[in-house]
């Protein structure tokens, strides 16, 4: 005769006596369950631990959609700029594409800052 102890989920226990033939099955099943939660596991912690060394997936998906986002805001930006007058353009061309500072485009045109704020209000 074996024993099997059982602990609750309360942390109470019980134990009970079985046969041998029983307690054989039971400790397979036992050990089954310890390598399937093992295999489970491991295939989990592999993954979550190249993510946190710094091994990242790509996703072809992912780089399809900036692509997409890019081209969808050129054409925004184009359509934008082909309303614009010359001096709007040249304005927006200083601060969005040459990154120019407001100041030092104010300083270029001998105006305030707060003008070339305004002009720049104007524009968005």
């Amino acid at each position: 005769m074996q024993t099997i102890k059982y602990i609750f989920a309360d942390g109470t226990t019980s134990e009970i006596e079985v046969t041998d033939e029983f307690y054989t099955l039971y400790a397979e099943l036992v050990q089954q369950e310890k390598r399937n939660h093992w295999k489970e596991t491991r295939r989990h912690i592999s993954l979550e631990n190249l993510n946190e060394n710094g091994i990242d997936f790509e996703s072809p998906a992912a780089e399809l959609l900036s692509v997409l986002i890019q081209q969808e805001d050129e054409k925004k930006i184009h359509k934008a700029m082909v309303a614009l007058s010359d001096k709007q353009k040249d304005l927006a061309e200083k601060v969005f594409f040459k990154g120019m500072t407001l100041t030092a485009i104010a300083k270029e045109k001998g105006v305030s800052q707060p003008a070339v704020t305004q002009q720049l209000a104007t524009i968005l």
